[in-house]
């Protein structure tokens, strides 16, 4: 289940980076590559670092919810007095 949000996440982000590249370039008739390469590169850069900070968090909550799974887990064993 937790990938599945990590992937409609990333999805939401390509969709978000596309709008914005679309915007920018709306009123260009023609995308000269030579001329834009560095916009262009610098995109390509913010979207892979935005999927990259995406997945970490989406980690760190994973991670957060199995420790108060397992603490949860504990308290449940010791109040049943089985430590």
């Amino acid at each position: 289940m937790n990938n599945v949000i990590f992937y409609f996440g990333a999805v939401i982000i390509i969709v978000f980076f596309i709008g914005l590249a679309v915007k920018r370039f709306k009123e260009d008739d023609e995308i000269d590559l030579k001329k834009h390469k560095w916009i262009i590169i610098i995109y390509i850069i913010l979207l892979i670092m935005a999927i990259i900070a995406w997945r970490v968090l989406d980690l760190m909550v994973e991670l957060k919810i199995t420790q108060i799974t397992n603490y949860n887990k504990t308290i449940e064993e010791f109040s049943n007095g089985k430590k």
